[in-house]
């Protein structure tokens, strides 16, 4: 049975202003199953929604933008999660 999570990341640059425009990809990781991959683009309010289906619960997810590896962060349905770049 798949589980569908849904998960917002607000992208601000370093005055914390938003980072509309920008792709930023999520790499899940699971204990049983392979990895998953999904990207998205911020909006005009630097928020990148989300909205997943999930072989098992994520035990983490971790954000790239450009193929670089930004953060990593425990994954829970409904969170809004702060990317600083």
């Amino acid at each position: 049975m798949a589980i569908v999570m849904k998960i917002e990341v607000r992208a601000v640059d370093g005055e914390c202003l938003p980072v509309p425009d920008l792709e930023i990809g999520a790499r899940y990781r699971y204990e049983n199953s392979p990895s998953t991959w999904d990207t998205e683009t911020t909006n005009g309010d630097g928020v990148a929604s989300f909205v997943d289906e999930h072989p098992e619960p994520p035990l983490e997810m971790r954000l790239y933008v450009s193929d670089a590896l930004c953060d990593t962060f425990e994954v829970e349905d409904g969170a809004t999660l702060v990317l600083e770049l």
